[in-house]
């Protein structure tokens, strides 16, 4: 069979699942003229299904002509250039060189001998140059081929096989087998190579040159040593078609429900709820600064700084006293203590009273907490409208959480019209107010091109600010970045503290990632135990991601971190059979009591 597979693909390090855009260029040629294929349109219909897995907008192209293929790459050469993207190129077909330099031949060409084939075929090298050109970071060139020239041959320049390429830097070059040497073309509908590497494709948590080096087994074994893959690699980054890491939060979590961390912190409160000290509630800012008391802790201290008199209404024009006013915290301070507290709707709904009792006397904070039950339905009937009817209250007073909130219900469309432009104006409104929330979403839209231009340099400014406010959501996604080098250089060591200040606040995700980390010793040394501990920290947080995987799919795991999590489960006393490493019936529902809280 004479085969030929080119994929380009263009980024760095090891992105999340979706987390960057991911285009492919398919094309699939069997029906030529001479010495037709019956193999490339299958290779190409599995290729282009398993990059539809892994997170690419595929086109694909079966049966191209000359015209139409130079045009498809064209046009693909504008939208990586265009859209930062990840980027595959995928080429099954004939392949020839001829004078040193390697084409793609087109259905419809009528070849009379390899002279023509400049004429007729399509540059490799024009097609690298387009990559090139789209200044991707990465580029990878896989080449599956049969490599044997159908065409008469009337000078010595034409030799057998393909000629070898040598990788630009940050580019990997991938052969089906040796230069100079022929692919087989296998028994199946696909080609040993091709069906390797897209079965591989789909493999969790794979770095790419593993996946090459996976298929190069399966093909020498497959061939019986007969065909062996080649790969030529100047990469400096990391890249998975299907990482573990998890995508960028696009939400802010919901600020509510009972954690460690809210019950440290009122206890932390109990202790100084009385105390006119400003040291002391400027020392508890500082310790919870994503806290629910923490906003009353601040109202406190701005009524320190400007203590109320009789007069105080008279001469600001307000009508909240200083007697109302005191009831106002009061109401608001039992209205946190009750949410923070509540384990079913009847905490909540005591928690939406006493919201509501001081928001309407006018508590902008009480408002946006009230907002908040009811965008969540917690306590109260869920109603998106009334949600955005209390943010905005307390927005047109200039409250920045409420401000941010507005904002995300305008991106979403949820309770008010879907509105991008609203939505990035709150946002910066919120954001030079200083709120950490709408930092975070200004990072997440700049990050991922929503409603702006796409710019991971100013979505990254964004997160860092937000995560020094201490947004844990914001530190989840500056992680990812830090991983995957996006918008700046990678930090692996960065990413590692910043996921652990992410789950020390609570953070099911970031406990997720780290959990990896650990397991794979990357950016830290490897340790099963604390692999362990932070996944069953993250299921126990209910993330989804870690409770599928450790229900379904343990194997993602490796064998030593299994077995630490079964040694942490038997200290929990929730585990009693042998630590093998095996996920059987008694470790499963071990392992539904963690996420269940029982």
């Amino acid at each position: 069979m004479l085969l030929w597979t080119v994929a380009v693909l263009a980024f760095a390090f090891a992105p999340a699942a979706h987390a960057e855009n991911r285009i492919a260029l398919v094309i699939g040629n069997s029906d030529y003229l001479k010495a037709p294929l019956s193999n490339p349109r299958n290779d190409a219909r599995a290729i282009s299904a398993s990059l539809t897995q892994v997170g690419f907008s595929v086109r694909t192209l079966v049966d191209a002509d000359q015209k139409a293929m130079r045009h498809a790459m064209l046009a693909f050469g504008r939208e990586l250039r265009a859209s930062d993207s990840v980027g595959l190129f995928y080429f099954a077909g004939h392949g020839v060189q001829v004078d040193g330099q390697n084409y793609l031949i087109p259905v419809g060409a009528d070849i009379a001998d390899a002279s023509e084939v400049p004429l007729q075929g399509v540059s490799l090298n024009e097609l690298l140059k387009t990559m090139e050109n789209a200044e991707s970071r990465l580029n990878i060139a896989i080449l599956d081929a049969c490599r044997d020239n159908p065409y008469p041959a009337r000078s010595r320049s034409v030799v057998r096989g393909l000629a070898p390429v040598q990788s630009p830097a940050g580019t990997l070059i991938a052969f089906a087998t040796g230069p100079g040497a022929v692919a087989l073309d296998g028994d199946g509908t696909n080609s040993p190579y091709s069906g390797a590497l897209a079965a591989n494709i789909l493999e969790v948590g794979i770095p790419l040159e593993e996946t090459f080096r996976r298929t190069r087994r399966q093909v020498l074994q497959q061939t019986g040593n007969r065909q062996v893959p080649w790969e030529h690699s100047s990469l400096t980054g990391e890249f998975f078609f299907r990482p573990k890491m998890a995508p960028p939060e696009a939400i802010a979590r919901p600020l509510q429900g009972v954690d460690a961390r809210h019950l440290a912190e009122l206890a932390a409160w109990e202790k100084i709820k009385s105390v006119n000290d400003r040291a002391l509630l400027e020392k508890h800012v500082a310790a919870f600064p994503d806290g629910m008391f923490t906003e009353l802790a601040m109202l406190r201290l701005e009524k320190l700084a400007k203590p109320s008199s009789p007069w105080t209404s008279v001469v600001t024009g307000s009508t909240v006293t200083a007697s109302t006013r005191s009831d106002q915290m009061n109401a608001y301070e039992e209205g946190l203590k009750a949410e923070s507290r509540a384990a079913d709707s009847a905490g909540f709904a005591e928690a939406a009273k006493l919201y509501l009792k001081a928001a309407e006397t006018g508590l902008t904070p009480a408002m946006f907490r009230l907002g908040r039950l009811y965008e969540l339905g917690s306590g109260v009937t869920k109603n998106a409208t009334t949600a955005a009817t209390w943010y905005r209250q307390a927005a047109d007073r200039g409250y920045a959480p409420a401000i941010s909130a507005l904002g995300t219900l305008h991106e979403f469309g949820n309770g008010v019209g879907e509105d991008m432009a609203e939505a990035l104006r709150l946002y910066r409104k919120a954001a030079d107010a200083g709120d950490a929330a709408g930092m975070a979403s200004l990072g997440y839209l700049y990050t991922q091109g929503k409603g702006v231009s796409r710019d991971p340099k100013a979505g990254r400014h964004w997160y860092k600010l937000a995560a020094e406010r201490g947004d844990t959501r914001a530190m989840f996604n500056l992680a990812l970045m830090l991983v995957r080098g996006q918008g700046g250089p990678a930090d692996l060591a960065q990413a590692v503290h910043l996921l652990q200040s992410a789950g020390e606040r609570g953070h099911a995700g970031a406990h997720r990632e780290l959990a990896y980390f650990y397991d794979e010793g990357r950016g830290v040394a490897r340790s099963p135990d604390r692999a362990a501990e932070n996944i069953l920290a993250a299921l126990a947080g209910g993330n989804k991601d870690a409770e599928r995987e450790l229900l379904t799919s343990p194997g993602a795991w490796s064998y030593a971190t299994r077995r630490a999590i079964q040694r942490s489960l038997a200290r929990r006393g929730l585990y009693r059979g042998a630590t093998h490493g095996i996920f059987n019936r008694s470790t499963k529902i071990a392992l539904q009591k963690v996420a269940s809280g029982t």
